[in-house]
């Protein structure tokens, strides 16, 4: 576990994300219950998961009113924007959230060469409409989007997402866990 003031200094470090804007959207997840909020004196604790919410609603770039709707959607966007049921195979992720923890889980203890292939990825957050876009090092593309919608559509005019590129995810959560 890691204190939210150990979360936000450690994504402005490793994402570049300024802890400015950070204050604002983690204050917001706290208050919609998204986020651990502590007690008196007792500074929050966050998890791997609540690190993956933190950093995919604060990369998906909502206005401030928006961001527990953005954590919200990443908890149901599923690959593809299947309609899984509860008999899908466990090895689906369940949603982006869910993958994102994964890979943090393989980040903090996987085998050297599995924490070698998620340095090579890159996660794409998207900014207009509610979509993760994974792309690994073998080229292959997988989309998290709200179930129903086709993710293989562009939604908008224009395309525009907030990179993170896995060396930079890794680092984060191996300075955090």
């Amino acid at each position: 576990m890691a204190t939210l003031n150990r979360v936000l200094d450690a994504i402005e470090t490793h994402i570049g994300f300024p802890r400015s804007r950070t204050n604002g959207i983690s204050r917001r997840l706290q208050e919609a219950g998204q986020l651990p909020v502590g007690a008196p004196g007792v500074a929050p604790e966050l998890g791997q998961r609540d690190v993956c919410t933190l950093l995919s609603t604060l990369m998906s770039a909502p206005k401030l009113h928006q961001a527990v709707d953005h954590a919200r959607a990443y908890s149901a966007m599923t690959p593809g924007g299947a309609m899984l049921s509860a008999d899908a195979p466990d090895s689906i992720p369940r949603s982006a959230l869910e993958y994102l923890e994964v890979k943090s889980e393989i980040a903090i203890g996987g085998a050297s060469d599995a924490v070698e292939d998620v340095r090579g990825h890159r996660f794409e957050f998207v900014h207009g409409w509610r979509e993760l876009s994974v792309h690994t090092p073998e080229g292959i593309v997988t989309r998290f989007v709200l179930p129903g919608t086709l993710a293989s559509h562009q939604q908008a005019p224009h395309r525009i997402a907030g990179l993170v590129k896995g060396e930079a995810f890794v680092n984060l959560m191996k300075d955090l866990f």
